[in-house]
């Protein structure tokens, strides 16, 4: 072969490599905290990853409250990746140390209040209007509420930072797996530009980590399928400067303020959740049942859940003007974010048929979601992270084996988050039943902190206690038992229930929930597990 013809070959194959798209080992879709911190992990191993968003950073958002078992998970995935700047955002006292530029907010636990339509707040000194249950000892090693619109930023920068490649306002518009070679061919295109060229890459793993895992449900045959779900509801939400303190439910014996907590607002059929930011903002969210007794019923032609007769905003404001304590505390509040009208999703509840498929994984952001009750949603998908990761990062047998028992865990887990809440509103209106329900939460949360204390990398009775048969025979026969109490609804039926839950957990219940002599309040005794993890130490 002559030298020119020798040249033009080696020109062609140089044109071609250059006009080739790129190819990933994993695109995510979605840059919130578990998207981008999933593709930090990946890309400090060494994985070429990209991830690409509808939006930009800094954007708002919900979902902001962390838990111990989000902070013992955070820490666990900060200490076995070796993700120095992460570790202290574990708890806030490292968190505002080491990271103040990133906005937070300190909860020291959780605290809920019971409000009565047309009458001020009151308790007595049973406090049996209101619920306090410490998280923590102190203030340093409290959990924190996240300003996701900061946290978000913070941890994609992080991701970027480690060779994370990031493309914003770009949407997935076309997805096309290829068996044969396990290669994804992702046509995107821009969200902000519509004359922008669109690009096409290659990669051999997809997932989803966006909001409710639309992106990719179209392109693998994954509708949703939430029909067996027994929580219902809906939010309208937003962010807030000026919420009044909540001064009139100070008590000397509180283990803390109650304002530095997820607040729990607590209405005859919903409640209205208060998580203040360090900042001066507070998210401030109604949720209720679909059909809550107090909603207009939507109208021929809108969608279920839709509102009628009124806008969210109008609706809200209904709803708080109805009852006084609530009323006080957002007397002087203006809404900061969204700017135009405030958040609405017309159901919370959802859940996809699969967690994974042939080249793709879903985040369990994407998968499937109960309700903000109880504040499970961070720790959750910070749990979706630390599997997937580790799927991901392993040798390809194991991976496969990984995530076909990702793909059953996932549903089993939304199945047990949403028993543990829809009790809580089947409850409803009966604060005492409320609150018994609510304890099984807690003992879930707890008996899955020890473990996450023994091993944080290993449990054996699922996420959130989801295969403890004991505990999940307790919870199922509470909530037949409420089934039947509502039938009722008297005052002897509702003590019958606490006595019975009560009794119940006894065994386990080292926290003295629903110990009469502690009248509802219930402080922690024991420092984290993490600390050495979270101080760097």
């Amino acid at each position: 072969m002559c030298l020119l013809s020798t040249l033009s070959l080696r020109f062609a194959a140089v044109l071609n490599s250059m006009s080739a798209p790129p190819s990933y080992d994993v695109v995510i879709i979605g840059s919130g905290f578990s998207g981008s911190l999933l593709g930090w992990i990946l890309s400090s191993q060494g994985r070429s990853v990209l991830i690409i968003d509808r939006q930009g950073h800094p954007r708002f958002a919900i979902g902001e409250s962390s838990t111990p078992t989000a902070d013992f998970l955070l820490a666990h995935i900060a200490d076995r990746w070796n993700l120095r700047t992460l570790a202290p955002l574990a708890c806030w006292g490292t968190w505002k140390q080491r990271c103040p530029e990133v906005v937070c907010g300190r909860k020291r636990g959780f605290s809920y209040y019971r409000h009565f339509p047309n009458q001020p707040w009151s308790d007595d000194v049973r406090h049996s209007n209101s619920l306090l249950v410490a998280a923590s000892m102190t203030d340093y090693w409290s959990d924190t509420h996240w300003l996701r619109s900061s946290v978000d930023q913070f941890l994609c920068e992080q991701a970027v930072r480690s060779n994370c490649e990031l493309r914003e306002h770009r949407s997935l518009d076309q997805a096309v797996y290829a068996p044969e070679s396990r290669l994804w061919t992702l046509n995107l295109t821009a969200t902000v530009d519509a004359a922008a060229p669109g690009e096409r890459v290659h990669c051999q793993w997809l997932v989803d980590a966006s909001g409710a895992g639309n992106a990719l449900a179209p392109f693998v045959s994954n509708p949703a399928e939430d029909d067996w779900m027994q929580t219902r509801t809906r939010a309208v939400f937003g962010h807030f400067t000026d919420v009044a303190p909540f001064l009139a439910a100070a008590s000397p014996d509180d283990p803390f303020c109650g304002d530095d907590a997820a607040q729990h607002h607590v209405l005859d059929h919903g409640w209205c959740w208060m998580l203040r930011m360090d900042n001066g903002i507070t998210s401030v969210g109604l949720v209720e049942p679909v059909q809550a007794p107090w909603t207009m019923q939507p109208t021929r032609g809108t969608a279920s859940g839709a509102f009628a007769a009124a806008s969210p905003d109008s609706h809200f404001q209904q709803v708080v003007s109805t009852y006084p304590g609530l009323a006080r505390l957002l007397a002087q509040a203006k809404r900061v974010c969204p700017t135009d009208a405030q958040g609405f999703m017309p159901r919370l509840s959802r859940c996809r048929r699969h967690a994974t498929g042939p080249g793709w994984v879903l985040l369990p952001v994407a998968y499937g979601f109960v309700d903000p009750l109880h504040s499970s949603g961070i720790a959750h998908a910070l749990s979706g992270v630390l599997r997937i990761a580790d799927a991901l990062l392993s040798p390809e047998k194991r991976c496969v084996s990984l995530l076909q028992q990702y793909d059953e865990d996932l549903r089993q887990e939304v199945e047990w988050l949403d028993l543990l809440v829809a009790g809580c509103y089947s409850a409803l209106p009966a604060f005492d039943a409320f609150q018994a329900f609510a304890c099984l939460y807690f003992m879930a949360a707890i008996r899955f902190e020890q473990q996450l204390a023994a091993d944080p990398g290993h449990w054996p009775t699922g996420f959130m206690q989801c295969r403890d048969s004991q505990l999940g025979a307790v919870v199922r026969e509470a909530f037949r038992q409420l089934k039947v109490q509502n039938a009722r609804q008297t005052h002897t039926e509702t003590l019958r229930f606490v006595q019975f839950v009560r009794e119940s957990i006894a065994p386990w219940n080292i926290a003295g929930l629903l110990d009469p002599d502690k009248r509802n309040r219930i402080a922690h005794s024991a420092a984290p597990k993490y600390a050495r993890i979270a101080t760097g130490g």
